[in-house]
Formats: structure tokens, sequence, C-alpha cells
């Protein structure tokens, strides 16, 4: 009798228990599939999105470093004429976003336009974004074309300070007529998150 009903149930195939085993292993392989498929996704997302924000950074760092290497020891003033002419500013930032203001040269005229190849230069902070501000003359009126260029967005800390050998300062302004000196190095440290921060060095001029 009892080994009729084990022929019995090994002829029928697998009991209900077994099935329900089965399909449990079955849903439990399944998730854990479509949790590591998500896990893919999020992890090639984050390096498409930190591939976007490399080269944002990097084109950023580049022109810095280009204008500030171009640098002019050639005095400047706003066009309202509010504010009285410097060298060179640097604050970290101002009060109204301010962070550099000078002058550089090899602007380029690929047009052969009659103008001069000097070009006042602002970096400033405003709603998290790094802005480059450049006028088309280094002595700008108030009827000058301006071009605003956004280097970076997402900035929630920023910290400036410029050098002169071993000595730092948060604020460099350089007035015209005073025997004060250029800074020779700038250094800009960005903060986009608790744990995403960068810092930056940058000779000014011929850094010397």
């Amino acid at each position: 009798m009892n080994q009729t009903r084990a022929e019995n149930r090994g002829a029928s195939g697998v009991t209900l228990v077994e099935t329900l085993v089965a399909l449990f292993v079955i849903a439990l392989m399944a998730s854990a599939g479509a949790v590591m498929t998500t896990q893919s996704l999020a992890g090639a997302r984050a390096v498409e999105t930190r591939g976007d924000k490399a080269a944002e950074l990097s084109t950023a760092l580049s022109m810095i470093s280009a204008d500030l290497g171009a640098l002019m020891t050639r005095p400047s003033r706003d066009a309202n004429q509010s504010e009285p002419a410097y060298l060179f500013e640097g604050y970290a930032p101002r009060y109204d976003g301010r962070i550099m203001v000078f002058v550089r040269n090899g602007w380029p005229n690929p047009k052969e336009e009659l103008r001069s190849d000097l070009q006042r230069v602002e970096y400033l902070l405003e709603d998290g974004s790094l802005i480059r501000r450049s006028w088309a003359a280094a002595d700008p009126a108030q009827s000058t074309q301006t071009v605003d260029q956004v280097l970076l967005e997402g900035i929630e800390t920023l910290d400036v300070r410029f050098g002169r050998g071993e000595t730092w300062q948060s604020e460099w302004r350089v007035p015209v007529g005073t025997s004060l000196t250029l800074p020779q190095k700038a250094e800009l440290k960005f903060g986009f998150s608790k744990d995403d921060t960068l810092s930056a060095r940058f000779l000014i001029g011929a850094g010397s």
C-alpha cells in the first residue's frame, strides 16, 4: 500500500508545496535581478552625470586660468563710474557676489574689428552659479556690449583667497596710484555638496 502511494506521487510530478517553493525561489531571483538592473541603470546615470559635470568643470577652470594668465596691469573702472579705478579687485566673494575684476589681453578678433584686444573681465557668484562677465572694452561705457557666461551651477559654497609668497588674503585690491602689488596666485574652493568639493589654484599674470 505505502509503495503504491509513493509510486503514484512520483508519477503525478511535483507536489503543491514543491511548486510553491519553486515559485518563491523564482520570485526572489526575479526581485534580485530587478534590483541589480535598477542599480546598474542608476550607476550608469551617475557616471553620465559626473561626466557632464567633469567636462563643465574642466571648461570653467580652463577659462579662469586663461583669463588670469592674460591679466594686464591696466586700470579699469565700472561702466557707471561709481567706483574708483583698480588694477585688480579680488574678493571672497563680496556682498554683491563679485569675486574678481581685472583687464586681460589677447581677446580674439576674428572679424578684425576696429577695437582693442583688451577687455574688462569680472567673475561673480550669483544664485549658486559662477558667472564670467566681460565687456568689449577695458574702460566700458554704459552702451558697451556685455556678455554673461554661466561657467558652473549648483555651487553651495565658494571660498576665495589671493596670495603673494606665503601671504594669503581673502580680499586683495590694487587701486591706481598706490604702491600695492598684484597677487601672484588665486585659490578657489568650490563646495557642491557636503562630500563634493574642489580646490583649484591659478597663477595671476606671470606669477611674479
